[in-house]
């Protein structure tokens, strides 16, 4: 072999690994950049102003939620991915099979139990009380306040803005208003006719406002308000129910009566004495039967239990 001749495959062969080099290096950079560009995209977050008017990040598309509230039902029936909520300890009957794979994180809710959840998002609607909780929460992953309190029109929007679901909260409210109007429809109200939500917890009596089952009552195809329910809670602020003696059981009596009762022996005790009380048996509504003791249970408006609840309160007025 010449010297010329090796010098040139020599060149050659310089240039050919200079060439895989420089290949490797592009591959390389490339995948770096996708993996980053995935890595971005998973991280994607939003703006979101919460109740409390503070502006933050949250993420576009959380994977794993704690939710701190009473109203998990919410969650379950838009298939929001809840990795930890403070559990019932006596879950309804609308809850059977649904709760298998979330923590219980206590009640309000115990901090280590939330940090080995590593959630991507926690939804607070205890930040009324404790204000302290949020800051500690916060230090765990983003965390936002909540008001479970809303009637479930309003609930559930805000939930569809904090979770970037706003065009599917849309269709489910609009299931649920066509599903109740076409019920109440069935009943054939007369103009003005009136119901009343009592709620039996222990000794004490309560008139319940337009909050859980009263969000389902007095809606816009249903019951009327009376007048006494509309001033002493409906209209003032903050108050979502009141307590009442027997004695002035004729100022907040509609034309219907709904009694909810705590399913506990003093409960059901008291209320089986209210309902056989003399004051009780002047009352119009009784006196045409139009009266319906349901369990503690339906006293709500969670999703979860609005795919019952228009089949369960025709048949609680025998009006299947």
């Amino acid at each position: 072999m010449t010297k010329q001749h090796g010098k040139k495959i020599i060149r050659w062969v310089g240039g050919f690994l200079l060439l895989l080099i420089i290949s490797a290096c592009n591959t390389s950079n490339a995948n770096s950049n996708m993996a980053d560009e995935q890595k971005e995209e998973g991280e994607k977050t939003v703006q979101y102003t919460t109740i409390t008017g503070e502006q933050v990040e949250i993420p576009a598309d959380p994977k794993r939620v704690v939710y701190i509230g009473q109203t998990i039902g919410d969650f379950l029936a838009m298939d929001i991915p809840v990795v930890g909520n403070n559990l019932p300890k006596e879950p309804a009957s609308y809850y059977e099979g649904k709760l298998e794979g979330i923590v219980d994180i206590g009640n309000p809710a115990d901090l280590e139990t939330i940090l080995t959840l590593k959630p991507d998002l926690i939804i607070n609607g205890y930040y009324k009380a404790d204000p302290n909780l949020n800051e500690e929460l916060a230090k765990i992953a983003t965390t936002i306040p909540f008001n479970p309190a809303l009637p479930y029109t309003e609930r559930v929007k805000e939930m569809g803005n904090i979770l970037g679901k706003q065009e599917e909260v849309a269709q489910v409210i609009a299931k649920f208003e066509t599903r109740f109007k076409e019920m109440f429809e069935k009943f054939q109200l007369a103009e003005g006719e009136t119901a009343t939500v009592f709620y039996q917890l222990g000794k004490t009596l309560y008139v319940m406002g337009d909050r859980s089952l009263g969000a389902i009552i007095y809606g816009e195809n249903g019951f009327a308000v009376p007048p006494a329910v509309q001033k002493n809670i409906i209209d003032v602020e903050g108050v979502s129910f009141v307590t009442v003696s027997e004695e002035v059981l004729s100022q907040f009596a509609g034309d219907h009566l709904f009694v909810i009762v705590q399913e506990d022996d003093e409960s059901e005790s008291e209320a089986d004495r209210l309902l056989q009380s003399p004051i009780w048996g002047t009352l119009p509504a009784v006196q045409k039967g139009n009266v319906y003791v349901i369990a503690n249970e339906w006293n709500t408006d969670e999703l979860l239990a609005l795919e019952q609840l228009y089949k369960k309160l025709p048949e609680w007025m025998h009006k299947q």
